[in-house]
């Protein structure tokens, strides 16, 4: 459609061209003969308006196809050259490390959970949001279904009170109470989880000397060998009313020095920041195991797995073991 257009406006350009010579010269030929009769004045502007129609256009014509056509390549060169560089180093480099886009305002954990598919694990390191509550039926669901869940969560600790004082209309005992009522929801999960269930449940409860570098959510899709990532800020509002960044890759089995490749991507970095922190806390728990001591910093289900449950995606069974035996 667009290219006929094109060529109607050229064939009426070339039409206007000839057309405008052709009325210049036959009125003024008709200009000469009538003599010095009256209308012979209107004849001779006829005829000059002729010739100013296809001197006008013909130098529209030539600059279009000649000059304009130059200015708009060396203004094209121009734009393709700072474009190329400003997408190579932003928006290519970007997708290149993984980054997908940024969420709306908040994560949607429905719709997360309803994408899942038997065997994938979340991976979970969020410090505050008081609408943790409302998640735990599909959490319990997920579980059931054959989701596993692995959720490093703050104790009360100098940490949550310095975190608690940052976030507008939340005092540091509003933030336990918070707090408290969410590992409360979790262990009520927990008592519900059997072995009869295909999914399993993993909380270790950290106390940290610092504020957590970065809230985490981790969906590892085994079915579809994908890594996905949200991570967000802690600013002064509560991390459930913040915006995500949304970050993708390959699932890959060890990304332990994987930054050294051309290849890194954030992901990556993330998935091997919550491994390590993971390992930190169950080290705790394996160190209380040998020495017969009580360690109360770890919610599991179903109650038979425990071992399983101090487990992560990548990790054997014959690892596990040797780390809780």
């Amino acid at each position: 459609m667009t290219s006929n257009l094109n060529i109607l406006k050229w064939l009426f350009a070339l039409v206007l061209i000839f057309g405008g010579f052709t009325v210049y010269k036959i009125f003024g030929v008709l200009a000469t003969d009538v003599g010095n009769k009256e209308y012979a004045w209107l004849l001779e502007i006829t005829s000059e308006f002729g010739l100013f129609t296809s001197v006008v256009i013909s130098v529209g014509f030539f600059h279009h196809w000649i000059i304009a056509t130059e200015e708009r390549r060396e203004t094209e060169k121009i734009f393709h050259n700072v474009l190329t560089k400003y997408i190579d180093g932003t928006v290519i480099n970007a997708k290149k490390r993984g980054f997908l886009g940024i969420t709306e305002k908040e994560l949607d954990f429905s719709e997360i959970m309803h994408s899942l598919y038997p065997g994938d694990y979340i991976y979970w390191l969020i410090t505050f949001d008081p609408r943790y509550r409302h998640y735990c039926r599909e959490f319990e669901i997920a579980i059931k279904k054959g989701i596993h869940f692995r959720m490093l969560i703050l104790k009360d600790c100098p940490t949550s009170e310095h975190h608690a004082k940052e976030i507008i209309g939340f005092g540091a005992e509003e933030f336990r109470q918070y707090n408290r009522l969410f590992l409360s929801s979790l262990e009520d999960i927990a008592g519900h989880i059997n072995e009869k269930d295909k999914g399993t449940l993993g909380v270790f409860v950290y106390d940290y000397d610092h504020l957590p570098s970065t809230p985490l959510f981790i969906v590892v899709r085994k079915k579809l060998e994908i890594l996905e990532i949200y991570n967000s800020f802690y600013l002064s509002e509560p991390i459930g009313r913040m915006p995500y960044l949304h970050w993708q890759s390959d699932l890959k089995q060890d990304t332990s020095y994987f930054f050294e490749s051309e290849k890194w991507n954030m992901p990556d970095l993330f998935l091997d920041y919550f491994q390590r922190r993971w390992m930190v806390e169950r080290n705790k728990s394996s160190k209380a195991d040998k020495e017969n001591l009580p360690y109360e910093d770890f919610l599991y289900a179903p109650a038979s797995a425990k071992k399983k449950c101090s487990s992560l995606n990548s990790e054997p069974d014959a690892a596990i073991s040797s780390d809780t035996t």
